[in-house]
């Protein structure tokens, strides 16, 4: 691996009572790293081997302070985009290139999580990654996955050459379909705050709206190739989203466990 360089997945479970937790399994120059985020916290975890992912299998084995987590989670097929996220701009050397391995995939198997245990069969999860250098200075992300559906929406700044320009990734999948709403295929952001983002591209919108604060635990992420940075994330925060085609609702839900990131104009 190159210096000043950061590899990442993100993988999310959502259990079929709603309980839900993610993995960072990332390298980096400090090398192998895994985190674990749930509702209650976010962890570091002590021995990154506790952990094994090995295809669509994940082992499970972290006893430390705060977290006892045990078990085994198997993801079913991926669905994965039908063209890598970054459109064009994967032919150019990107500050944070983003790509997402799977939309949504069925779960099945069990963990205990500090003495409580959580079946995942019937369950749903969803994969995401980065690479580069850095996290971008300010960014939004948004995931929202359930039983037939899964939005997922990053607003980024982003430095390109001697500029810098509000990158737009969105990708929504329902019914089979893939939408995608992104800075090179013209779509914008409008509206952005910690409240949520309206999206438009043609006449196509999608209006995320957050509800409640959103707070968030601590999480390392990617500063110079080190994972150095702090952001902070809650993965089951209220909110609701509304998808439109000529003001004709395509998909509308609300959802109590999405997760959002909200790092505009926070302390770096």
């Amino acid at each position: 691996m190159s210096k000043n360089y950061f590899f990442g997945k993100y993988y999310k479970f959502i259990s079929s009572d709603g309980f839900l937790f993610a993995i960072i399994d990332s390298y980096s120059d400090d090398g192998k790293e895994k985190q674990i985020i749930t509702p209650d916290g976010g962890y570091s975890v002590k021995n990154p081997d506790s952990i094994r992912i090995d295809g669509k299998r994940v082992d499970i084995s972290v006893s430390q302070e705060g977290l006892e987590m045990r078990g085994t989670i198997i993801m079913g097929e991926f669905s994965p985009l039908k063209s890598n996220a970054m459109g064009p701009f994967k032919l150019f050397s990107m500050e944070c290139a983003h790509d997402i391995y799977s939309m949504r995939h069925s779960l099945s198997g069990e963990i205990t999580v500090n003495g409580r245990n959580y079946s995942f069969e019937n369950g749903f999860g969803y994969i995401e990654g980065d690479k580069g250098k850095s996290f971008p200075e300010n960014y939004f992300w948004y995931n929202s996955v359930g039983e037939d559906y899964s939005v997922t929406v990053a607003v980024a700044t982003i430095p390109f050459g001697f500029i810098k320009f509000t990158g737009l990734l969105t990708f929504i999948h329902y019914r089979g379909k893939e939408y995608r709403l992104c800075t090179y295929n013209f779509a914008r952001a409008e509206k952005l705050s910690e409240k949520g983002v309206t999206i438009k591209k043609g006449k196509y919108k999608l209006t995320v709206s957050i509800h409640g604060r959103i707070g968030g635990h601590n999480l390392k992420a990617p500063k110079n190739g080190k994972m150095g940075r702090l952001i902070k994330e809650n993965i089951a925060v209220k909110s609701s989203f509304t998808f439109t085609f000529e003001n004709n609702v395509i998909l509308e839900k609300e959802d109590d466990i999405s997760s959002v990131e909200y790092m505009i104009g926070n302390e770096q």
